[in-house]
């Protein structure tokens, strides 16, 4: 169980970077309207919470995200 959460609180710090990288990739390219702010709350819940129930199947999401914003 420690474990876990231990990966959730990393997998959450990997999602405020990743939220970053969505936030602004988001306000050039699709709206401008929406919070930033927002958009990095709710990517480094989801990782938390995706990294804490499925420990092992993140990290290609992770990938993937990554890849897409890069």
């Amino acid at each position: 169980m420690d474990d876990r959460v231990i990966q959730a609180f990393y997998y959450a710090l990997g999602g405020v970077i990743l939220g970053i990288a969505i936030a602004i990739n988001w306000s050039y390219f699709i709206d401008t309207h929406t919070s930033s702010i927002l958009i990095i709350s709710i990517t480094t819940l989801s990782s938390a919470i995706s990294g804490f129930l499925f420990p092992n199947c993140i990290k290609g999401l992770f990938m993937v995200l990554w890849n897409f914003f890069k």
